[in-house]
C-alpha cells in the first residue's frame, strides 16, 4: 500500500523534499486503512499535530505549499486531464481536502 501511494504521489508531481508530502502521504494512508480523517481540520490534522509536534495550521499550510509547488513545478496539462473539475477554478489547482481525496479514490 505505502509503494503504491508513494508512487502515484510522484506521478502527480508530489516531491518527497517538500514538508507537505509526509502529512499527505499520512493522510492517504490513514484515509486508506479506515481512519476518519474528515474534516481535516479537525480530525486528520489533529492527528499529524499530535503525531509530529506541529500546530494544525503549519500542517495546513506545508501541505498547501506542497500542492502549489506541484502545480508550479508539474505539467499542467497532465495535472488537469487527471484531476479535472476537482480543481478550484479561483487558484487553479485542488483544495486540500480534494487532492487527497483524489489520491485515495486513485490508489483504492
Amino acid at each position: 500500500m505505502e509503494q503504491k501511494i508513494y508512487s502515484y504521489m510522484l506521478s502527480i508531481g508530489l516531491r518527497p523534499k517538500c514538508s507537505g508530502y509526509k502529512y499527505i502521504f499520512d493522510l492517504v494512508k490513514m484515509q486508506t486503512l479506515g481512519s476518519n480523517i474528515l474534516p481535516l481540520k479537525l480530525n486528520g490534522y489533529e492527528i499529524l499535530a499530535k503525531k509530529y509536534g506541529k500546530t494544525v495550521s503549519a500542517i495546513d499550510k506545508n501541505i498547501q505549499n506542497c500542492i502549489s509547488k506541484a502545480w508550479l513545478d508539474g505539467d499542467v496539462e497532465d495535472l488537469y486531464k487527471e484531476f479535472g473539475n476537482t480543481i478550484d477554478i479561483d487558484k487553479g489547482k485542488p483544495t486540500s481536502k480534494q487532492l487527497i481525496m483524489h489520491i485515495c479514490d486513485r490508489i483504492s
